[in-house]
């Protein structure tokens, strides 16, 4: 049987850099350009000072204190969700000696903002939860549910009954366009999750906020629930109810980022009771807790310090609380702790990457079909896109031959341009909505960064494919270019390139950039140039010289080069050999057509290498990774001996 764990921390203190406050001198002024590149001085901020603390199992801890008290920051810090700042003191499982990234592979962790994808139903998201994290151990049975009284179902119908899901798990999750399930249905289903997977240790982000108060009441009984089959689960509570309060085991009161409480909740009120706050008879000790304990406000009666500012009473709190009997009986469990060693079964798992990229190939193919609207809109744009510049320049082979050369240049520039920003800006599109679902499930462990980019690319790239094929019937027999299967091909394969090499930037610029409108602002700097040196609007080989080089980054200008090669090559009006004197002109190269296509493919690809780095980068950013190596001193230290400190006769 596995061992319950207990989380023990002592003087945890957590610090990040800010900008440091200037003083401007009137006398003496400094030139603008040099304030600009000038590396601003930063300055330490503490927001966590020197906890010193215990979260047990078979416990429902909650945290509380008021907004900027360091609540969610400790959550994250615990959770192995901080990725920057600097980090003093010693954290400990079952008396070994871990980092946030150990906690990490032991815990599960709910977000307060519960991120999933739109289209997939409750029993989907849940049912992804066990495919992609299976756990070795059975799920323990809900308090007052017998052997006898299990429902005869999977792990999934398991959860969904626990939590009672079973009237919408069939409903997608949806979002703020598309109708789903309600907000308290939500936080259950996030919660069921990372229930299924059977972690110890579960870290919930203010999971009644925003809920009703049935919502939030059935939410905290769940957590007890959960916590009673000896799991450890800590959650930051907002402000709860007296029915949700009276469900909690142990309390956690922080203030300015320091403790001034810590221990059970029914030695809460005599505890602020002793310090001269006593709560008033038939009142909400919570609520007790910010209007008359944390804050010096004139509705308090019952003030017998000398308190000023909030910053104030909260020294003076974690002052008393320091000094006071509970503060050294929670050291005492600190030094103390349950020493059984945690198992291989509780570290949380993944599965194979063929697996995985099985389970996120069918996934992204369901929510593509759910999304039909999305693909025929891609579809109905290359159609009449098509049509447009069709009848645009319609029968242009007919026409004089300055007409020609003028309209199929401008038809072909077009065509590779359109090819290109449409496919650019759609992905953008979609995958700004899509990043966030991405970055919180590659942070719970879900999946890896290879699968989730190949099955992004594997369902991607038929749309890519179609889209650009529909365009080109479309266009190419309307307008009039040279009426042979051969050259229409290599003008939808043309397409196709350029479709590909925006996807692949797009996807690029999508995971660089976190904000839709910080990529839009960026774009017309990213693709004019490209336009400019495209091959039509400027004659590259007589441009200027230390600019020149830029062309041959530009997937419009091979493309374009490709499609003038296809179409004047050769070409003959009224006897005259047009065409070659044509291309001559336009000095677009020396390339043949099918180099100038196999460089917009290279292209494409490294743009895709660009999107994989980029991805990569934001997932570095997601949590505190590490490489294999670490991962395993990371699994022998929370698997070995506990750490010495523990093992003297004293600590025994």
């Amino acid at each position: 049987m596995a061992a319950p764990l207990q989380i023990s921390f002592k003087d945890l203190s957590y610090s990040v850099d800010v900008p440091a406050l200037r003083t401007v001198s009137h006398t003496r002024r400094v030139p603008a350009i040099k304030r600009v590149f000038t590396k601003q001085p930063t300055t330490p901020k503490t927001i966590l000072h020197d906890l010193t603390g215990t979260f047990r199992p078979g416990r429902f801890t909650a945290i509380l204190g008021p907004s900027g008290s360091g609540k969610t920051t400790l959550l994250n810090l615990l959770a192995g969700q901080l990725t920057t700042g600097t980090v003093t003191g010693n954290i400990w499982v079952n008396g070994r000696q871990t980092t946030a990234q150990g906690l990490h592979m032991l815990a599960g962790y709910v977000h307060q903002d519960d991120v999933i994808l739109p289209t997939q139903t409750v029993q989907e998201a849940i049912d992804m939860s066990v495919i992609l994290r299976p756990c070795i151990s059975h799920l323990p049975l809900p308090i007052a549910m017998h052997e006898h009284d299990r429902p005869d179902t999977d792990l999934c119908g398991l959860a969904i009954s626990t939590f009672e899901l079973e009237g919408c798990k069939h409903t997608v999750v949806g979002d703020s366009i598309t109708k789903g399930i309600s907000g308290g249905e939500r936080k259950r289903t996030a919660i069921a999750m990372e229930y299924v997977t059977d972690t110890h240790i579960l870290f919930l982000d203010e999971p009644t906020s925003g809920l009703d108060a049935h919502s939030a009441l059935l939410v905290a009984h769940q957590l007890k629930r959960i916590a009673m089959n000896s799991r450890t689960v800590v959650a930051v509570l907002h402000q709860p109810s007296s029915e949700v309060f009276a469900l909690v085991d142990d309390l956690m009161v922080l203030s300015e980022g320091r403790i001034v409480y810590l221990g059970e909740r029914h030695a809460f009120i005599p505890y602020f009771d002793n310090l001269g706050f006593p709560c008033p008879t038939y009142s909400n000790p919570a609520d007790h807790l910010f209007n008359t304990v944390l804050f010096p406000t004139h509705f308090s009666q019952h003030d017998t310090l000398p308190l000023e500012t909030s910053t104030t009473r909260s020294k003076i709190l974690a002052n008393a609380w320091a000094g006071s009997p509970d503060a050294v009986s929670v050291k005492c469990l600190v030094d103390r702790p349950e020493l059984r060693p945690p198992t291989r079964s509780q570290l949380r798992r993944t599965v194979s990457l063929s697996k995985q990229l099985h389970y996120l190939v069918g996934r992204s193919t369901r929510n593509a079909l759910r999304n039909p609207l999305v693909l025929y809109i891609r579809l109905v744009q290359s159609a009449i896109l098509g049509l447009l510049f069709g009848f645009l320049f319609l029968n242009t082979n007919k026409r004089s031959a300055a007409i020609q050369t003028q309209n199929f240049s401008g038809a072909l520039f077009l065509s590779c341009a359109a090819q290109y920003m449409l496919t650019l800006l759609a992905v953008v599109n979609a995958f700004a909505s899509e990043r966030p679902v991405f970055v919180r499930e590659w942070q719970a462990g879900y999946y890896g960064l290879t699968a989730y980019f190949l099955a992004k690319n594997i369902v991607e790239l038929p749309i890519q494919l179609c889209s650009p094929a529909l365009y080109s019937v479309c266009a190419y027999w309307l307008i009039g270019f040279q009426r042979t299967a051969a050259k229409f091909f290599i003008y939808m394969v043309t397409c196709i390139a350029l479709s590909v090499c925006g996807f692949a930037f797009g996807i690029t610029l999508g995971a660089a950039f976190s904000s839709l409108s910080v990529i839009l602002a960026i774009l017309p700097a990213a693709i004019i140039p490209f336009l400019l040196f495209g091959g039509l609007f400027v004659n590259t080989g007589s441009s200027t010289v230390w600019l020149r080089w830029i062309q041959w980054l530009s997937p419009i200008k091979y493309g374009y080069a490709a499609l003038s090669q296809n179409q004047y090559a050769g070409y003959v009006i009224d006897g005259m050999a047009v065409g070659n004197m044509y291309l001559d002109n336009l000095q677009l190269g020396g390339f043949s057509i099918g180099v100038n296509i196999l460089f917009v493919f290279i292209l494409a690809f490294v743009l895709w290498c660009a999107s994989f780095l980029a991805l990569w980068r934001l997932t570095m950013h997601g949590r505190g990774a590490f490489n294999r190596n670490t991962r395993r001193q990371v699994e022998a230290d929370l698997l070995g001996p506990p750490d010495p400190c523990f093992s003297t006769p004293d600590a025994a």
